[in-house]
């Protein structure tokens, strides 16, 4: 886990009104591991505490039940695996899914999403790759990434084949996946994932609308696709809207799309795959 080496001002912790003793001890743990300030809430409202900390443009806040980041103008996010449930119920109806396909998923595999995000794909890696596999997942923005983490291991659905997948997806790294990709051993997974932020919205992408406000907008840098490859026994995937020219741009020409589809999957070989 990557913990920033500098203090940060940009965001402080708290917690949910007229907290606990046992929820001030959770957020203390948070503020340390993401080397923020943690500020003490009482009965005062948002508004004071970011009065109070005025170079932080985002609040971390432990809640009883789940953590929520909040913008400085108002602006929440906190874990929720809708696209994960309509995917994977899909999947499980006998649908297809285009990431499964194009990563070609075995049991047991190994798999890196490298931008982690809500953890969809992630989570729809982990059920492919059943309790023999091991998906990890890597967040550029800590705070999310922590939000994220929390959220998996705690959220519960309807959904038992859910809820077992999203207990499966480690959050490994906070931090850029370069560093993290650099770190690995060669042949490390068998998959690694890429899912950069689209340059191009998407109309039908609201439910994304939080995770772009607190995402890493950072381009995807062919240093990254070539640490990756070298990371993967088997394939690299890159996520592009299908008619954008992301893959071509990065050399790209092996991909994986649908007429009926808006995104494509581009694939780059590994370093073990013969491909």
């Amino acid at each position: 886990m990557s913990l920033p080496s500098l203090r940060r001002t940009d965001l402080f912790v708290t917690t949910a009104l007229e907290p606990s003793p046992e929820l001030e001890a959770r957020a203390q743990v948070f503020a340390e591991e993401l080397n923020a300030a943690y500020a003490p809430r009482g009965d005062e409202g948002m508004p004071r505490l970011f009065g109070d900390n005025p170079d932080a443009e985002r609040a971390l806040i432990v809640q009883t039940h789940r953590l929520l980041l909040l913008t400085r103008a108002g602006e929440e996010l906190f874990y929720h695996p809708n696209m994960a449930f309509l995917r994977l119920g899909n999947l499980l109806r006998g649908g297809r899914d285009l990431l499964i396909e194009a990563a070609d998923l075995r049991p047991g595999d190994r798999v890196l999403d490298a931008t982690l995000g809500y953890a969809a794909e992630a989570i729809l890696c982990a059920h492919a790759v059943g309790e023999a596999g091991q998906v990890d997942g890597v967040e550029a923005v800590p705070e999310l990434g922590v939000v994220v983490r929390e959220g998996l291991q705690t959220v519960v659905t309807e959904h038992r084949a859910l809820n077992a997948a999203m207990r499966r997806v480690r959050v490994v790294y906070l931090g850029h996946h370069i560093e993290y990709l650099r770190s690995c051993r060669t042949g490390s997974y068998d998959v690694v994932c890429f899912d950069p932020f689209f340059e191009e919205i998407l109309r039908d992408s609201e439910t994304f609308a939080p995770l772009r406000r607190f995402g890493n907008h950072g381009a995807l840098l062919p240093e990254a696709l070539t640490e990756a490859q070298r990371v993967a026994r088997r394939r690299v995937l890159v996520k592009s809207v299908r008619w954008a020219s992301t893959l071509s741009d990065l050399g790209i020409t092996r991909r994986y799309d649908s007429r009926s589809g808006k995104v494509a999957y581009g694939v780059l070989p590994g370093s073990e795959s013969g491909e």
